[in-house]
């Protein structure tokens, strides 16, 4: 397994909080082949992989947060209000100390990552620091079997059966649902709302969505408004739909489309985004050099400008053309959201419209890796390259030669490990 979250009761001795004291427990968390409870005791400069804490808090927290840590996605950018107390193992402590793992869906998986901490007023520090990609079955499993642990914990013990009757009711909350109720509380966790906490405004803007947006894009969409926002995302979205069925467009895209190999298996979504963008400039005889979008002949891109109510919206995609409506950006800014267009079109596995954003899932960080490899790709980079050292000059001339940004030509030396960027 690659997620695992081992504990053994121990005997914490009397305490005036019997829920406390009858739930501590030894925890040792490892994803992806590390201890994410690595531990350093400063004081006695002694290591061990677990933490002591009781774990009804943590069941507690998990229950609370159960929607969210399933639904609510990630942004690259900046996060809603309280993401990281819905996400974030550290917050689970109830004044006792657990390491600062945030814990993410991606798409079909959960994203872990994990930092090194030292919490404030103790002698411990968590010294492992990662990010592991497991799936969400495993991850699910083990935490399910944490929280009724915990419940088989507090029924057996006679002084603590008001806890066990509340967190057993919780617990049946959320796994009662019918499918509707389940639906909805998808959704609601998606626009960063509890689902067991919802104004019934907003219930009914949310299920009005829910039901009128394409399927393809409402979970995206959902994610990346907010309760303010969201009737004017779907206004946003019906008229970039209306605009692009208005354009007229001969798809050459569609026969470069078909003609590329199945995207590799087993693979993370950016390398996936590599790995299509080559196949793609291969296929329209673009090997090495800049790609000039107005010099494309039949597969010119069409693409209109409009700014999103939401900032985490970048743009929409066509359902049978890479033509897209974007947000306002500079001219290399342009230019990266429609070669993003182009890669969410090339590379989706389903119908309908696609929506370009900044969130943290698969299919957004294969269409940001497809963009910056379809206009700076690494290859044509290192045959650019003099040595393993790279002046931050360099790095602009490379930007301004391919016209991205001098980031983007960073990220693709670093991403691709083809020399180290000086730094002044």
């Amino acid at each position: 397994m690659s997620v695992r979250f081992r504990f053994g009761w121990v005997d914490a001795g009397p305490s005036p909080d019997k829920v406390s004291q009858s739930t501590m427990a030894a925890l040792s968390v490892e994803a992806g082949g590390s201890i994410v409870t690595s531990v350093l005791d400063r004081t006695n400069r002694i290591y061990s992989d677990e933490v002591v804490v009781p774990l009804f808090s943590v069941a507690e927290w998990l229950i609370t947060n159960w929607w969210h840590i399933w639904y609510e996605i990630e942004d690259t950018g900046q996060q809603r209000p309280e993401f990281e107390s819905r996400h974030n193992l550290a917050f689970a402590g109830d004044g006792f100390v657990l390491p600062s793992l945030t814990v993410t869906p991606t798409s079909r998986r959960m994203h872990l990552h994990w930092t090194r901490y030292r919490p404030r007023h103790t002698r411990i520090e968590f010294v492992d620091e990662g990010q592991a990609h497991v799936e969400r079955e495993e991850l699910e499993s083990e935490l399910r079997d944490l929280i009724d642990a915990v419940l088989e914990r507090l029924h057996g013990d006679p002084e603590t059966g008001l806890a066990a009757s509340n967190l057993s009711r919780a617990w049946n909350a959320v796994n009662d649902l019918d499918p509707d109720e389940r639906e909805f509380s998808r959704a609601a966790s998606l626009l960063g709302i509890d689902p067991f906490d919802v104004q019934d405004g907003v219930a009914d803007a949310i299920v009005t969505f829910w039901e009128s947006a394409d399927p393809s894009v409402r979970e995206d969409a959902l994610a990346a408004a907010t309760e303010d926002s969201l009737t004017r995302v779907a206004e946003w979205l019906d008229d970039a739909i209306e605009t692009l069925a208005d354009e007229e467009q001969s798809n050459g895209w569609s026969d470069v489309r078909q003609a590329l190999p199945p995207p590799p298996l087993g693979v993370e979504p950016w390398e996936r985004g590599y790995v299509l963008a080559r196949a793609a400039r291969e296929r329209i005889g673009r090997n090495g050099g800049p790609i000039d979008f107005g010099r494309l002949g039949s597969l010119a891109i069409l693409q209109h400008e409009t700014q999103p109510p939401s900032h985490r919206i970048h743009g929409l995609v066509a359902a049978d053309t890479p033509a897209c409506v974007t947000a306002p950006r500079g001219e290399s800014g342009r230019r990266f959201l429609l070669a993003r267009a182009l890669g969410e079109y090339l590379g989706r596995s389903a119908p309908g419209p696609g929506l370009l954003s900044s969130l943290s899932t698969d299919s957004q960080a294969q269409s940001r890796a497809f963009a910056a490899e379809f206009l700076a790709p690494a290859e044509a980079l290192q045959r650019r390259l003099a040595g393993n050292d790279v002046e931050p000059e360099r790095a602009d001339d490379l930007a301004q030669e391919f016209g991205v940004s001098s980031q983007l030509i960073r990220r693709q030396i670093s991403n691709h490990d083809l020399a180290t960027i000086i730094e002044y």
